[in-house]
């Protein structure tokens, strides 16, 4: 989707005043942080941006220096990845090199842009990207920019490596960010320590972890494919990324849908179910409509994917204000394509219901394992994996000039990727957000609203 009204693509021009490196404001630990299985799978960036209708013309100096400030209890960020290899795995070494900050400005006003709930790819020019060429010990794990509008309004974006922190953590950060700007303080203090996610020794697996190809699997089918194995930030990236034949869609939940959903579902005499979540209706909803659009053999499996939230789930749970990735992909849902499509959307929230409750401690610590043993990355190919952006309240950040008019990411350019995101309302809905081929796309539309 492009701009709207009378303001075209190229019109999205921003001129980027100021570069600085931004250090942690007092003394801070150097120290090499253990990386768990978790985080290693996660080495790719991603890119949200934050849309603020005032506080233009002091943001940029405000957020810079606050930045500082945030850093020093957040210090890990101010690091570097670095690869070491006798164990064959990434550390994340704090040596307070820093976090790349771009104060800019843009001629137009907010309302210019159009509709910007929906991910957009001019967005990209709100956000400072570090040069494509440096290394992995030089890239920084974090940047920002903040961009002026006309309007005095501005955007704040933000580069973000996901293996430093999961979408809660990256949460508590911001949410801290903003407290320290607004001169009240910390609200929840970081604890970045993941060595209680470490591999078991030895190892074991007890489950049959389907959700991940194994790493010497993937180099096997790669090096025949003369590709990358999804092992790089860069391949991470490339691997999934949409074909010019793919269209994008944004599709409207509304809190009225929903509960029809809902009560669809705890109707049914054959689903057994006695509740449901909006996540796990939604959910089974878009897998099922995705399943019965898309071309593939009825005796093919259909492959459903999401994360868990793992803090609570393991023993002990992780600590209050745990840094680092506390999620983990549930257990595959696999089920014959005919199945999913000949079924009720009871039977699929039941397929839903029954991976989440799969998580368990022994679980999790068995995926873990996997990953020590197997390198393990998800194996998304025939298989979608929805990814529930609205569930964490990044629409809450308030730096002193109220909420943000949206919150989210600035693209997603990956077939297998379907992001659930906030509708910049506070009205319960969500939008979906995926990729299909036109002609599936139209067929997926109709049987969404069935």
């Amino acid at each position: 989707m492009g701009l709207q009204g009378e303001v075209r693509l190229s019109d999205l021009k921003v001129k980027v005043h100021k570069i600085s490196t931004v250090v942690p404001a007092g003394e801070t630990e150097q120290c090499t942080l253990f990386m768990s299985n978790i985080d290693q799978v996660l080495a790719y960036y991603v890119e949200t941006v934050y849309f603020y209708d005032k506080g233009g013309d002091a943001a940029a100096e405000l957020l810079q220096e606050a930045l500082g400030r945030v850093l020093v209890p957040y210090h890990f960020l101010a690091g570097r990845f670095k690869l070491n290899p006798k164990l064959g795995r990434m550390e994340l070494e704090c040596n307070r090199e820093g976090v790349s900050f771009a104060a800019a400005s843009c001629e137009l006003r907010v309302s210019d842009l159009g509709d910007i709930s929906v991910p957009n790819p001019l967005f990209r020019n709100l956000v400072l990207l570090p040069d494509e060429g440096k290394a992995l010990n030089d890239a920084p794990l974090i940047t920002i920019q903040v961009t002026k509008f006309s309007c005095g309004g501005f955007a704040m974006g933000v580069y973000m490596s996901h293996a430093s922190l999961d979408g809660i953590g990256a949460l508590e950060f911001f949410m801290n960010y903003c407290s320290v700007a607004r001169g009240d303080g910390m609200q929840v203090i970081p604890k970045p320590d993941r060595t209680m996610l470490a591999a078991r020794s030895p190892p074991q697996v007890t489950f049959d972890h389907t959700e991940y190809v194994k790493l010497s699997d993937l180099m096997a089918a790669a090096a025949a494919a003369k590709a990358t194995a999804f092992t790089t930030p860069d391949s991470a990236n490339a691997a999934t990324r949409a074909p010019q034949k793919h269209v994008y869609k944004s599709f409207s939940f509304t809190p009225d849908r929903i509960a029809q959903l809902k009560k669809a579902v705890l109707d049914e005499s054959t689903a057994t179910i006695d509740k449901c979540s909006s996540f796990e209706v939604i959910v089974a909803h878009l897998w099922q409509a995705r399943t019965r659009a898309v071309e593939m053999d009825p005796d093919s499996p259909s492959k459903l994917f999401f994360a868990v939230d793992i803090r609570n789930k393991v023993d002990p749970p992780l600590p209050k204000g745990f840094a680092g990735n506390g999620v983990l992909s549930a257990p595959c849902v696999k089920t014959l394509a005919r199945d999913v499509r000949e079924n009720s959307l009871g039977y699929c929230v039941r397929k839903v219901q029954e991976a989440i409750a799969a998580v368990t401690d022994e679980y999790v610590r068995s995926s873990i394992d996997h990953g020590e043993l197997y390198r393990g990355v998800p194996a998304l190919h025939g298989g979608i994996f929805i990814s529930p952006w609205w569930k964490i309240p990044f629409q809450e950040l308030d730096f002193g000039w109220g909420r943000p008019l949206y919150a989210g990411p600035v693209v997603n350019d990956r077939v297998e990727f379907v992001l659930l995101l906030h509708n910049g309302k506070q009205d319960g809905g969500l939008n979906a957000y995926l990729a299909l081929e036109p002609a599936e796309m139209d067929k997926f539309e109709k049987l969404l609203q069935v």
